[in-house]
């Protein structure tokens, strides 16, 4: 039995060649279609909603929001802990869940919790924001938007043009705008003449308020046709705001710029975006859970080259490319993976002194290797530092198996039988031991994929990657190396 893989390889040498060669053809598809990522897809069990109420102090806070909001997300399955910080006008609920719990389900039942208890929250607070931490969910590319144009006419570039054409684009999650100026009204009330005419604040605010609104007003029958009507009361400029009439106990009628003064502004900054010492828009990319990194960030910045071109009075300048730094990161581990087997391959050599021997080994390694890319996408792994590094790990491992299973045959080879039975039964004699060998090494990483926490989180795909390369090894160790031993 223990012979039956060798036995195989030296009987049917073109079958292992074509089961090589569509090793090696799925190998090279299923790496063109593996996604490529700096880091493995670290789910964090973490989770938060988020509650304002503006100008209500942090006492009022706990007591009206956050614990309501404690006690209803403590009863969703799984929690671990929950923590909350109630501070000015905000009221955060964290909760940390188990380790291997589906956080979208955890945040769908959350989102149920909350709203069974929003009837008895405050009713001018804000909508709840739920949140879920995801290292993944950063901006692989970060843009400035800058030019000779005011801040506000770059905002309503990146808003209106730059934003729709990359959400378009493949892979792309969402894109978030930050750093430019909102145009605002502000009315400044003058109180002392608000008190000559007898007005108040609240009345002031109540009749503006009124006065900018838009309402539907039901529907008309027009032939076969139904109509609906809508009133339109909205100001369109701040000349209606000067203009709005102000009415007194008295009778007699103002006007709003009698008692305030009413000006275009701008919202409130609560950051400066600067490139090159110039006020700038940032625009974020973040690409959808699984997709390809490389490949998103260069669809982005194919995008922007063409839209740079189409709108050249404004600079569109990629500042951030996460691509670029995973790129330089895979290619150093590559490089090194490929120097590690020159310098094995170079070693064994100088042990075996004879090229034919080391140009089986020389094959069996990248063999070995593109086995485990075929293996990596059935198992939906994406190429990242991890699996990469685990590849680099395990190319000295490799050839372990495939050195103790030639060197057994050439010393039957050398005790007088052919080629074709010193393959068979060199192989055969320690296909044992090179197993319980490779079994021994997967024992120390494969325990790392069962474990919970952080640790599995981040090494299991290093783990797998490193275990699921050792067995295409043993394989290649107990049918390759036979078949070209019995041959060469």
């Amino acid at each position: 039995m223990k012979m039956f893989l060798s036995r195989l390889a030296v009987k049917r040498p073109i079958t292992i060649v074509m089961i090589t060669l569509a090793i090696i053809i799925l190998g090279y598809v299923s790496l063109a279609k593996l996604p490529i990522d700096l880091l493995p897809n670290i789910e964090i069990p973490i989770s938060a909603v988020s509650i304002y109420y503006p100008g209500v102090g942090p006492q009022e806070i706990e007591n009206l929001i956050t614990i309501p909001l404690e006690g209803a997300i403590s009863t969703v399955s799984n929690v671990k802990k929950v923590r909350s910080v109630s501070s000015e006008g905000r009221a955060l609920v964290i909760t940390e869940f188990k380790f291997g719990t589906d956080m979208d389900m955890a945040l769908l039942e959350i989102r149920e919790k909350v709203d069974l208890i929003k009837r008895y929250l405050p009713t001018d607070i804000s909508n709840p924001v739920f949140l879920k931490l995801d290292p993944n969910s950063i901006p692989i590319v970060e843009i400035s938007v800058s030019g000779s144009a005011d801040l506000f006419e770059l905002q309503d570039f990146a808003n209106t043009t730059l934003k729709p054409q990359l959400e378009r684009l493949g892979g792309v999650a969402a894109v978030d705008v930050s750093g430019g100026l909102k145009k605002e009204i502000e009315i400044i009330l003058d109180t002392g003449k608000m008190q000559q005419y007898g007005l108040t604040l609240d009345g002031v605010a109540g009749l503006i308020a009124a006065e900018n609104l838009n309402l539907p007003g039901g529907t008309v029958l027009k032939g076969d046709q139904q109509l609906t009507i809508r009133t339109v009361g909205e100001f369109e400029s701040i000349d209606q705001i000067k203009n709005l009439r102000v009415m007194l106990k008295s009778g007699r009628a103002i006007l709003l710029s009698d008692i305030a003064e009413i000006k275009i502004t701008h919202n409130q900054e609560r950051g400066i975006n600067r490139v090159n010492g110039a006020r700038c828009i940032n625009v974020g990319v973040r690409k959808q859970s699984g997709t390809n990194t490389v490949a998103v960030a260069r669809e982005v910045l194919a995008a922007i080259e063409t839209i740079g071109v189409k709108y050249q009075h404004y600079q569109i300048v990629p500042i951030i490319n996460q691509a670029d730094y995973i790129q330089n990161s895979i290619n150093q581990l590559v490089e090194n993976a490929i120097i590690g087997s020159i310098l094995a391959i170079a070693v064994l050599f100088l042990f075996f002194k004879n090229i034919r021997t080391t140009l089986i080994i020389a094959v069996a390694i990248p063999i070995s290797i593109i086995g485990t890319f075929v293996l990596l996408y059935f198992y939906g792994i994406n190429l990242n530092l991890m699996t990469l590094g685990g590849l680099a790990l395990a190319v000295g491992m490799l050839v372990d198996n495939a050195i103790v299973v030639l060197e057994n045959i050439f010393r039957i080879r050398e005790e007088g039988k052919n080629s074709s039975k010193a393959a068979v039964y060199g192989a055969g004699e320690v296909a044992m031991a090179v197993t319980a060998s490779t079994l021994t090494t997967v024992a120390v990483f494969l325990p790392i994929v069962f474990i919970d926490g952080i640790t599995s989180e981040i090494f299991r795909e290093l783990a797998l990657t490193v275990t699921l390369s050792l067995f295409a090894s043993l394989v290649t160790s107990l049918t390759l190396i036979p078949m070209m031993a019995s041959k060469l």
